[in-house]
């Protein structure tokens, strides 16, 4: 959404005004990040001013000024450690520093090779969307990426296609799979995981602890509370108070005419 109103920015006029993002790279290939990056330095150019919250170098690097915070994440954070400019960071004795002027790196890890005996999931003559009956062998017990610029593919093949296909032949609830001929190999999964982008709750206030059903297992440790309903906090009515009143007024008056015989 962010980036359609970056876009939508770009084709008005405004001038001194200031745009906050927070991670407009997400999902997008280097080609794309440039061209959002680009869209950024002609806002700038038009007298703008841009607050970026930003992990990619590409951005940090075309950034006139670069806050870094830390040192470290949660309580070791909420400081600022830097303050200057994309060159004067890479020298800089942080850790965001450190990456980015080639101090350290992320290591690749172990890769395991893919051999022909390796157990393969093969989808077969997808062409669902802009898909150009694609066939793909997915080696199992390996670590696979499907990359490619935005709006090429990735996402109707993997999320239109090979998920819903997958959850279909384990039984769960799923929509139609993409346009596809066949899917073999599926019987050498246990089971499928879809893990999407989608928020964890509906409300802005959900969170991992209320997704994962924690705060059922804390309320129940707590006394029950009564409902405001219930019979022992219900308020009389005013229609209640009324009948008592009327019985009241009755019971003096039929006393008062007992003591005027006698």
């Amino acid at each position: 959404m962010q980036r359609i109103n970056l876009t939508t920015a770009l084709g008005t006029s405004l001038v001194n005004t200031l745009f906050v993002l927070d991670e407009p790279s997400i999902g997008l290939h280097p080609r794309d990040m440039d061209r959002i990056t680009q869209a950024m330095q002609r806002l700038k150019n038009a007298g703008n001013t841009l607050v970026v919250v930003e992990h990619d170098p590409a951005v940090m690097l075309a950034a006139d000024r670069v806050l870094d915070f830390g040192p470290g994440p949660g309580a070791q954070g909420g400081r600022i450690v830097f303050d200057g400019t994309p060159d004067e960071l890479r020298s800089a004795d942080t850790l965001t520093g450190a990456y980015l002027g080639g101090r350290k790196s992320i290591g690749l890890g172990f890769s395991r090779l893919v051999a022909a005996n390796t157990p393969r999931l093969i989808l077969e003559g997808a062409t669902e969307h802009n898909l150009k009956h694609v066939s793909v062998e997915f080696p199992l017990q390996r670590l696979v990426t499907v990359t490619g610029v935005s709006g090429s593919g990735k996402s109707t093949l993997i999320q239109d296609v090979l998920a819903p296909a997958l959850l279909r032949h384990f039984g769960k609830a799923t929509e139609s799979p993409g346009a596809h001929d066949r899917l073999l190999g599926a019987e050498q999964l246990a089971d499928v995981v879809f893990v999407d982008q989608s928020p964890i709750g509906k409300t802005a206030r959900s969170n991992p602890v209320s997704y994962v059903g924690a705060w059922d297992a804390i309320r129940s440790c707590s006394p029950p509370r009564r409902s405001p309903g219930s019979a022992a906090t219900r308020r009389p009515s005013s229609a209640s108070t009324a009948v008592t009143g009327a019985a009241r007024r009755a019971a003096a008056r039929a006393s008062s005419m007992s003591r005027c015989s006698s």
